[in-house]
């Protein structure tokens, strides 16, 4: 991969500001955006996190996810530190992506989960270690991966919290959820709707039609999809052969991934990698 390795990180930061009068307007810092995500980790003190819509009350233990663009501010009523992630999260590897499904649907939202002390302390030693390796000089694959890791294993704790803490919420996302979740695992694999369907008792077409109807396009469809952004992903973010990239996303034939590829590009894999370097 040589020198081609690229991060999602755009910055990462400990604060652990002083406490102001928030009547008096101090503390409160004026309302911004960025193009990128944010991911903020609250491990002492408490305040509020605040948007055109919300105003959360934010504590210890307390995962905070802001998506790009949104404007918000936020302020400490009470000694506070903690660590900030700033990301972009179209860059993460695509079975990352479904952790982001429904942030995407509530994208002029802050979403936040309250962790226990156990998830807390375990998201706090991810992001360490993800600080540690994103500030070295020496970045390799294995610095990468680790990188990637260690990030999604924070997210994988705050989407359980998200989840874990809205009364019937396994009704609400339901069997299509879990057939989102299993397809961004698994859609390197030869996996088929046919086997997805099964697995949760349902008739190919009738998961075809529900599926359809929440995302809306077919099962198979969102797989050449998932497939193409991680080959674009790869592409930009790697040095590896065309070819090998077409296997590792998943297709089995050169000829379909270049079919497929040009279909939704317009451009051929190797055009496409000069044009976004």
């Amino acid at each position: 991969m040589g020198n081609r390795v690229k991060s999602f990180v755009v910055s990462m930061e400990r604060f652990k500001p002083h406490t102001f009068q928030a009547s008096q307007g101090e503390g409160l810092f004026m309302s911004h955006s960025h193009e990128y995500d944010e991911l903020t980790l609250i491990l002492e003190g408490d305040g509020y996190y605040s948007s055109s819509e919300q105003n959360i009350k934010v504590a210890a233990g307390d995962l905070i996810l802001i998506p790009s663009g949104l404007h918000h501010g936020f302020v400490c009523t009470k000694p506070w530190k903690g660590v900030s992630v700033h990301f972009f999260h179209d860059q993460l590897p695509v079975h990352c992506q479904y952790l982001f499904h429904e942030a995407e649907s509530e994208s002029q939202r802050i979403r936040s989960s309250h962790l226990d002390a156990d998830d807390t302390r375990w998201v706090e030693i991810s992001l360490l270690q993800l600080e540690k390796e994103w500030n070295s000089e020496r970045k390799t694959i294995d610095s990468y991966n680790m990188m990637r890791i260690a990030f999604e294993t924070a997210l994988l704790v705050f989407q359980r919290n998200i989840e874990s803490a809205v009364p019937g919420a396994d009704i609400r996302h339901g069997v299509i959820e879990e057939v989102l979740k299993e397809i961004h695992s698994s859609y390197h694999t030869r996996i088929t709707v046919n086997e997805l369907a099964a697995r949760h008792f349902l008739s190919e077409s009738n998961l075809r039609k529900k599926f359809t109807e929440s995302v809306g396009v077919s099962p198979k469809q969102y797989i050449i999809s998932l497939r193409l952004m991680e080959a674009k992903r790869l592409l930009q973010q790697t040095s590896k052969a065309i070819d090998l990239i077409a296997s590792e996303v998943g297709f089995t034939s050169s000829s379909r991934f270049y079919e497929f590829f040009i279909q939704s590009t317009g451009v051929t894999p190797l055009e496409w990698r000069k044009q976004n370097p």
